[in-house]
């Protein structure tokens, strides 16, 4: 979990730099990111108060993330931001499109 992990901040620091920060500044919701065991039924992710993300390392979706194969962080990324697209008014539609280009042509390169 700890390998996805990081390689979940390089890309978010990496996505953060399409984006002015007076849109909106997605360098710390990628940097606070984390990991805590949860219930196994409960959602993969959480957007806790201050814009922190965490992982339920217990959910059987985090398994299979962590399991080193190519794209994986790639594909949380994208649920990240799509989990802030929802709760962010800042972080718009627009926005979360030009990320997701972003992650696929990081992938396909």
């Amino acid at each position: 979990m700890d390998a996805l992990i990081s390689q979940v901040r390089q890309l978010g620091a990496n996505l953060a730099t399409g984006l002015a920060p007076e849109e909106f500044d997605l360098a710390p919701v990628f940097e606070g990111l984390s990991h805590a065991a949860g219930n196994k039924k409960g959602r993969l992710l959480d957007l806790v108060e201050g814009g922190q993300v965490v992982i339920n390392s217990n959910h059987p979706m985090a398994n299979k993330l962590a399991d080193g194969k190519p794209g994986r962080a790639e594909v949380l990324a994208s649920a990240i931001i799509s989990l802030v697209n929802r709760a962010e008014k800042d972080l718009t539609d627009d926005h979360q499109r030009h990320l997701h280009r972003q992650l696929l042509a990081n992938m396909v390169s």
